[in-house]
Parts: C-alpha cells; structure tokens; sequence
C-alpha cells in the first residue's frame, strides 16, 4: 500500500511516523512546499529556519498520551525542553488575582501540562525521534492539485507545479488551513476566514527584564493571564526551570481586534503605540517597584516592538476554517469528479480543522487524528487478512482489499473524531468571541466565573479533554480489546 501525505508541518510528521509504527508494511512518501527548515551544525544540533515561525503551544496531557504511543523519542525531546506547568493564574489589568486553577495536573493524567515553541515541536518528529526523516522528505514540492480516480483500479493523483503527477492508494491532507488537499474535497466551498481579531507575540529572553523583574518571573513562573474589558495578554516561562538562565526565555500574546487583517510585513515598531496604548499601564506583581515606567507589560511590548530580535515579535492574523461537514473524500468531491469517493483522501489536523488558540488544542487535536487514522488502517487491514488470508506484507495486496480497508478506516475516522473536535472548536470560537471587547456587565461576569471555576475540581473542568486516551475510544468504537490494536 503507497501512502502520500502533503505536508511536512506538525500534523504531517506525525502521520508519518504513527504509520511508520503501526503500517511499518506501507511506502510512505511526503511533499512540502518549503525548503529543509533544517541546517545540521554538528551530530546532534542543528540550526532551524522554524525558530522564528510561529508563537508557543501548550502541549496537553492528552496530545502527549497520544505521542507516547508512536513518537515516544520525539516526546522526550520536546519535555527536555520544555517548560511545565499544572495551573493558570488570571488576573485583572490592575493586577488583582481573579483565580487560578489546575490545567492538566501529571498527578492526575499521567503527562503535566507544558509550553513549549511551535519550532521546537516541529523539531521533535523531525529530528528528536529519526534523524533520517528530514532526508525522507521532498521539499520544494508545491502541489497545484488532487484528485481521486474512482473507477475499479481507484488511486489519488498528485500534479505538481513542475508538471509530475504521483498516484498513490491513499493521500492524507495535512497541509493547513490553506489546504490544496482539501479543495479536491470541497473546491472553495469552505475557504479560512478572518475572525477579526489579530494575534501579537514573542519569546522574550529574561536578561531583557530589569533584575527585579526577572527574579520575580523565576520565582513565581506560573502561566498568567490579564484580562480586560478590552482584551487580554498572557505571558509564561518559556524553559525547564533548571536550565541555565542565558537559556530562559518568557513567551508573551496579546490580541486585538482589527476590522482587516494586517500586512504580515508590518514593522513592529508601527504597533507599539497600539499595543502601549491598550497594556502600557496594566499591572502585576512583576513590577519593579523602583523605577515606576518599569512596569512589566511595559517592559514586553518595548522589547518585542523595539528589538531587531526575530523571535520577539509576531503578528498573526487569525484565520479559520468553518466546521467541515467530512473530512474524507466518502463525503463528497468536488468538481468533475464523482459525487462520492472511497475514501482515499483524508485530511488531519489544520486541513480538517483550523481551532482557535483558545482551545489549545489544535497542534493535541492533530496528534490524535494521526494515531486514530493509524490504528483504524491497522485494524482494517489486519481484519481482511484474518478474513480472507490476503498477505498484507506483500506487494501486490489486490486493490479490492485495500479499497475496502480505506473506506471503513475512513468512516470510522470521521465517526471517532468529527463529534470531538467540533465541539472543541465551537468552545473555542466562543472563547475568541469573548476576547472582542466587552461591557462592564460582561466583564463582572467573567471575572465571577473565572472565581467560580478556581474552585472546581480538576476532574470536572478537563477529564472530557486531558483525560481522551485515543486507543480507548478506537477500540469502543471497534467493540475490540485495546491490547488487539
């Protein structure tokens, strides 16, 4: 069986290696439309284009129980770097401590929440669980469109800028939000669009903080988030709390709401009265109390605005998809092809669902997709070897065989992770929607829900989502023993 995935992001890497593990059988090939983000320095460092693309991600205990279960390496790597936390603190832009509560705690999950850098994630499947996947991957490979032949023999065809097409039994989309993959499924039917808000951050290293600052944020590194009636700003720790301090750096993210979406080329320092204007005067604990112009979120936007750092500063404009009715081609085709196909493209992760950072969910999300999609091939195809004494080992598996297998993984994909990530999705929208500016009324609520959740139990507030163990809900869903997949 040959396997294409379009995209070497997050969600495709780890695709790759969830199939590597559980169709070790498979030939397995991946496209980018990019250059190597990588440039080796020495046997086990390298130098990443990525370290300057894209903010922090919080890494919940359920991606990680997910990772755990074909990318252990890769996992390992990400924890050695990351920072790890088991509570948010929210506060008011006067500083005052709204409340604060557990956040996917190890003691009761297994896996502790943790912030880490989108690059470093990439940077795990990439080199932290195979050095040779880099090598395995065909950059520069700019795919200008699929489709799904649905006659008897049935493939997927990918034609490329330059003119090649590759056939394959099964391509899986993980291409983004702007998803090419997801045009032979819908054409422009559900194009991103901007949710009117645009996304500021940065990783700002702890020697740019005043000595007082600095101690403080060591001391007390616990993730917080200052809201207002105008908007919010978070900010975190960004590294193990043992690593050397040359080393520790705080991730900050703000947002604010914009008719339009900016140009992505617009000079930070343009932005900092906009940013100055709205948190300048907001305050913490961080404070140094002895020069009263060093405030801290002062100190953030004057440093990300004003330095030529490229991890300081980063706007993103946030687009999204809309909720997918499907996600594989069972569902439909567009164009000129067949009204239905057999299941043959798929897509994960951003393709499928672009999630609000609210959610923190969305590189989580990806991860389970993968391993689902994984364990229902396996599952399949084993079936119909067991049923029909077909050799899924070799070669030449009749094509009426692997049809089959595509089409029921694909339906029970779908059944496994549709109902799941929409309802992610949908709490997450309506977290952004209440991040636009609000009333005074509006506000007193949040700030008395935000008390009321302090004091709820951890089990209540995320079992649905820290808890999810993928294999779990696969073999509920296959009435099979967890052990058999």
């Amino acid at each position: 069986i040959k396997i294409i995935i379009i995209g070497a992001g997050i969600g495709g890497l780890a695709t790759y290696h969830a199939f590597r593990e559980y169709l070790p059988f498979a030939t397995i090939q991946i496209y980018d439309a990019h250059p190597s983000p990588l440039q080796p320095l020495s046997d086990d460092k390298y130098s990443s284009k990525l370290q300057v693309i894209g903010g922090g991600i919080s890494l919940g205990p359920n991606g990680q129980r997910a990772m755990a279960a074909f990318a252990p390496a890769a996992l390992t790597y990400i924890r050695d770097r990351a920072f790890e936390y088991s509570a948010v603190k929210f506060v008011n832009q006067y500083g005052k401590v709204l409340g604060e509560f557990p956040f996917g705690s190890k003691e009761r999950y297994g896996y502790g929440q943790l912030m880490a850098t989108r690059a470093m994630v990439h940077e795990g499947f990439l080199v932290g669980e195979d050095r040779e996947v880099d090598g395995n991957v065909n950059w520069s490979s700019n795919v200008l469109r699929v489709w799904e032949e649905t006659d008897n023999e049935g493939c997927v065809c990918v034609e490329f800028v330059d003119g090649t097409v590759e056939r394959c039994d099964l391509l899986i989309g993980a291409d983004g939000a702007r998803s090419q993959t997801r045009n032979a499924l819908y054409g422009e039917e559900y194009k991103p669009y901007y949710d009117g808000l645009t996304g500021f951050g940065g990783f700002i290293p702890l020697s740019s903080f005043t000595p007082f600052t600095r101690d403080a944020l060591i001391k007390t590194p616990k993730p917080t988030i200052a809201l207002s009636r105008i908007g919010g700003f978070g900010f975190s720790l960004l590294a193990p709390l043992n690593s050397p301090d040359t080393q520790k750096k705080h991730i900050w993210f703000s947002h604010v709401e914009i008719k339009n979406p900016l140009p992505r080329d617009t000079p930070r320092f343009d932005m900092m009265p906009l940013l100055l204007d709205r948190h300048g005067s907001w305050k913490s604990i961080y404070d140094d109390p002895g020069d009263e112009c060093q405030i801290l979120f002062r100190q953030i936007i004057t440093v990300a605005c004003g330095s030529k750092e490229d991890n300081n500063w980063l706007m993103l404009p946030r687009f999204y998809t809309p909720l997918l009715p499907y996600w594989t081609s069972v569902g439909g085709l567009s164009g000129s092809q067949a009204k239905h196909g057999c299941g043959r493209i798929i897509l994960v992760g951003d393709s499928a669902h672009a999630l609000p950072p609210e959610g923190a969910q969305g590189v989580l999300c990806a991860v389970e997709d993968c391993l689902t999609l994984a364990l229902l091939l396996k599952h399949f195809l084993n079936k119909l070897h067991s049923e029909t004494g077909v050799d899924i080992l070799k070669a030449d598996i009749p094509q009426e065989v692997i049809k089959h297998a595509i089409l029921k993984s694909a339906e029970a994909y779908e059944a496994i992770r549709i109902p799941r990530v929409n309802k992610i999705l949908t709490q997450a929208k309506g977290k952004a929607d209440r991040k636009k500016q609000i009333g005074w009324v509006q506000d007193k609520i949040r700030e008395i829900a935000v008390r009321v959740m302090s004091y709820l139990p951890e089990s209540f507030l995320h079992d649905e989502i820290f808890g999810y163990d993928v294999k779990v809900h696969v073999a509920n869903y296959l009435d099979v023993s967890e052990d058999s997949l």
